[in-house]
């Protein structure tokens, strides 16, 4: 069943670094949810009541959030550890502290198979970024190269208008060979250097080969959780990557009801 709003844009990288926009037909997300197999497909939608949100309130999403979030990630992936990263808060220029933070308007998959070597690793310029996270978690490098397994999640909430003008959109994982995938290094995010790989996407080889979804007006007490690497997967050869991104809004209302979003990343270790 194809969501009201489609075709939309979806924007691509080719390795050249040509942005490419194709038309494509978005699947409603609501529509196939309870046929969605995660560990295919590599996202879900599920309701999470918060109590009291302060939504770009730094301080609660980092410290009363961040806890929630870690409950959360630890009910859905049974994981032994969680490790949760700040969050960040997307929306117009004068909502965010930085340009990186503004809706990512690509296809895009946050890590690529350098991501498990990289947090592995404490001489690696991400270290920086993720030791004092350990430290706050009561973790360490040496629980996080004993793991059997690490997976990293995202959950993904609309914190805003409810027909925003940059929703997300969010590729079903088999839909999207790794040949499809480039990889990029980025040196510096949100003004911090983590030097790490990042998926881009290539065009589409034919139109709408790639199972783009959407669910359409995402209320505040809904998260999309989708999966950005996965180790199990990775030793699997099965996709670990779960292409998203923003696009324009063809609903003319939406035009003037800018997107705030926010999301969390989760780092989840597993002993067995």
């Amino acid at each position: 069943m194809l969501h009201p709003l489609a075709p939309v844009e979806i924007n691509y990288v080719s390795p050249d670094g040509t942005r490419e926009s194709h038309p494509t037909a978005l699947l409603d997300g609501r529509a196939v949810l309870s046929t969605l197999d995660f560990a295919a497909t590599g996202f879900t939608l599920q309701r999470n009541i918060v109590s009291n949100p302060a939504w770009t309130d730094s301080n609660w999403i980092n410290q009363t959030h961040r806890r929630d979030m870690r409950k959360l990630a630890m009910q859905f992936s049974h994981c032994d550890e969680a490790i949760v990263y700040p969050g960040i808060v997307r929306g117009p220029t004068s909502l965010v502290d930085h340009d990186d933070h503004l809706p990512i308007q690509v296809a895009h998959s946050d890590f690529t198979d350098d991501y498990r070597p990289m947090v592995l690793n404490p001489s690696r310029a991400y270290a920086k970024f993720l030791s004092p996270l350990l430290a706050e978690a009561g973790s360490s490098y040496a629980r996080l190269n004993a793991a059997k397994r690490i997976l990293v999640l995202q959950f993904w909430r609309n914190t805003g208008a409810i027909n925003s003008d940059l929703p997300l959109a969010i590729a079903d994982a088999s839909s999207v060979p790794y040949s499809a995938l480039h990889r990029e290094t980025v040196t510096q995010y949100g003004g911090d250097t983590l030097e790490f790989e990042t998926f881009l996407v290539k065009p589409p080889p034919s139109p709408n080969a790639y199972r783009w979804h959407h669910f359409a007006k995402m209320q505040h007490d809904e998260v999309l959780i989708f999966r950005t690497y996965d180790s199990q997967l990775e030793e699997a050869g099965q996709p670990y990557w779960t292409p998203h991104c923003a696009f324009v809004n063809p609903d003319p209302e939406a035009s003037a009801q800018a997107r705030q979003s926010l999301e969390m990343r989760v780092l989840c270790l597993f002993d067995r």
